[in-house]
């Protein structure tokens, strides 16, 4: 057993790799390119294309065996927000529809209203708050069933997404924690019980039954016709499955931390902190603040606003192409924190994110156009005092430690380096073990040798680099956050 190898299938909304980790969670295959399906429209309806990626899966597998040999086990990561309507026979019901199809605001009304729910209160009962699109789980059953009743009645089972490629992939089917308890309206605030929601649709029935099984769990081994056409052992086996922003939490919970926040940046920022119990402040009801449920079926408390649009955003659209300086500029800086005019402020997507009443604006257009550093010295500054806002929803003034991952956090020393400044006691750290995927394997290789994630805390590092706070006084840096917060109020 010593040289075997997993395989990962990583489907993000855009991007889908299928990654081969060796046992001491050495990636194999790290530059291959991702593919990419565009979505289709089927009945009116956006889907993802999942006959072309389910033939992909299987020729990925394929070349897997063909290049690496010896595959013990396949674990699934994917994307939020995706169910899986099946009939009695096992195929679908429906096509796999898109958490991107469109829902119109009397729809979106009519959601809440059929359930008998405000979206405060559903947020307050299910510990999830109100999206756009699909991306509340509940949503896309509810518009299935509106349009479709006949074919709706006919449903025999639902799965999440990640259940459902193993599904695929073994004939078997599961649910654990952390896909259903998404954003999804599924799942009670309690994490023990399906959800009002999930029982006015007459989801609780078709949903797998309780208790959860753990995304470590091997949910059985490919079937006769996947080892067929893959060249896999019959005898390897594929995990339930996991969300994949929880799956980027695993090798901090297997290197035994229990205190800490892990900000994650792409098009969105996503911050993530394990606690005890899933309760909002009073002050969170109506923003994008929810609880994830982890690995271990424990609350994550979460908050995402979209900050990597926003960059993109001034980059394109204000600062006309101008590049982002590699250094902070720590002249200008300390001008723009002592002056405390210069305020690049949300949001982008009115509306959404963790100041959804607040309209994207420029504050002090001379200081902020002065010249270009100080330009994006602003939008800097402007994102790191949410990822400040957003951490201290998630995790309070001083979790012990801060990991920060993703785009914004490699490539933007500003934004870093405020964070480190904002929260003094805490440890701020940058840097990736290699985000869902690397997750989904550590999970991979507990499913073979039947143990628990914690259990190969020795086989990996963390790899995080510290980070300094800036050469600034401190209270000048909060002084500018408090200015910038008190401006969204």
């Amino acid at each position: 057993m010593s040289h075997y190898k997993v395989a990962v299938f990583d489907i993000g909304k855009t991007n889908k790799k299928l990654l081969v980790y060796d046992r001491d969670l050495v990636c194999l295959n790290p530059s291959d390119r991702p593919r990419v399906f565009p979505e289709i429209t089927i009945d009116g309806l956006l889907c993802d294309d999942m006959p072309a990626i389910h033939n992909w899966m299987l020729d990925s597998l394929a070349d897997a065996v063909r290049r690496f040999g010896d595959i013990r086990a396949v674990s699934i990561s994917t994307h939020g927000a995706t169910l899986a309507f099946l009939s009695a026979d096992g195929s679908l019901a429906f096509p796999v529809v898109s958490y991107m199809q469109p829902l119109s605001a009397d729809e979106d009304d009519a959601f809440y209203a059929e359930m008998g729910i405000s979206p405060a209160a559903m947020q307050q009962a299910t510990g999830t708050a109100q999206f756009g699109f699909l991306i509340n789980h509940a949503k896309a059953a509810w518009l299935l069933k509106r349009r479709f009743p006949a074919r709706f009645a006919s449903v025999d089972s639902v799965l999440m997404f990640p259940s459902y490629i193993a599904w695929l992939l073994t004939g078997r089917k599961s649910i654990e924690p952390t896909y259903i308890g998404c954003h999804g309206y599924l799942l009670d605030i309690s994490g023990q019980k399906y959800s009002s929601v999930a029982d006015s649709l007459g989801l609780t029935r078709k949903l797998p039954p309780l208790p959860f099984s753990p995304p470590w769990t091997a949910l059985g081994t490919v079937t006769d016709e996947v080892a067929r056409r893959t060249g896999l052992s019959t005898d390897t086996v594929v995990t339930v499955g996991v969300h994949d922003s929880n799956a980027a939490l695993v090798p901090y919970f297997a290197s035994g931390r229990t205190d800490f926040v892990l900000q994650d940046s792409g098009t969105w920022v996503v911050t993530m902190s394990p606690c005890a119990e899933a309760r909002f402040a009073d002050s969170e009801i109506g923003r994008e603040v929810f609880f994830n449920r982890s690995i271990y079926s424990a609350p994550v408390k979460t908050t995402i606003f979209r900050g990597g649009a926003e960059f993109d955003f001034y980059a394109g659209h204000v600062l006309q192409g101008r590049p982002h300086p590699a250094d902070v500029n720590m002249d200008v800086l300390r001008a723009i924190l002592a002056r405390r005019e210069a305020f690049v402020l949300p949001t982008i997507e009115r509306g959404s994110g963790l100041f959804p009443d607040s309209t994207a604006r420029i504050e002090g257009v001379d200081a902020v156009f002065a010249n270009p550093t100080a330009s994006w010295c602003a939008v800097d500054l402007g994102l790191a005092v949410q990822g400040f806002a957003a951490i201290r929803m998630a995790a309070g003034e001083s979790p012990s430690e801060i990991f920060i991952e993703g785009n914004i956090g490699a490539n933007n020393p500003i934004y870093r380096a405020a964070l480190a400044t904002l929260f003094p006691r805490s440890k701020v750290s940058f840097g990736s073990t290699g985000g869902a995927p690397f997750g989904a394997g550590l999970l991979a290789l507990a499913a073979v040798e039947g143990a628990r994630p914690e259990d190969f805390a020795s086989r990996f590092s963390l790899g995080a680099t510290s980070v300094a706070p800036l050469d600034v006084d401190s209270s000048l840096m909060r002084a500018y956050a408090d200015a910038f917060l008190a401006r969204l109020r």
